[in-house]
């Protein structure tokens, strides 16, 4: 994560040998100890060709003033442990799907 900028990226790991996975659309919201800290809303598409690759900046909108808000900012230089909920938009060939995720333990690294 990025304060400065209010972008974030991602590394994904596409589970598929010969198929690029499009995502269409995410609407996230990242946690710490249960306090909402920050949102991301995308609505552009991203390519996820098989094996690792990292998204491009996306767009963070942060809940200034909670207590989340406040760790990540404690947190600048290091790492903290966040977790997400997120309903993401994915198309592989014709098929295209809402997907909802629930991530527990994920290690933000909190830059400038």
């Amino acid at each position: 994560m990025h304060l400065l900028t209010s972008r974030a990226t991602f590394t994904i790991l596409s589970p598929l040998e010969h198929n690029t996975i499009y995502i269409t659309s995410i609407n996230a919201t990242a946690y710490y100890k249960g306090d909402p800290v920050g949102n991301i809303e995308y609505y552009d598409t991203l390519e996820v060709p098989p094996g690792a690759s990292e998204t491009p900046r996306l767009p963070v909108s942060w809940n200034l003033g909670s207590v989340g808000y406040e760790a990540v900012r404690k947190a600048l230089g290091g790492v903290l442990k966040l977790e997400a909920r997120a309903t993401i938009g994915v198309r592989i060939g014709e098929f295209q799907e809402e997907v909802w995720f629930v991530g527990d333990g994920i290690g933000a690294k909190v830059r400038i």
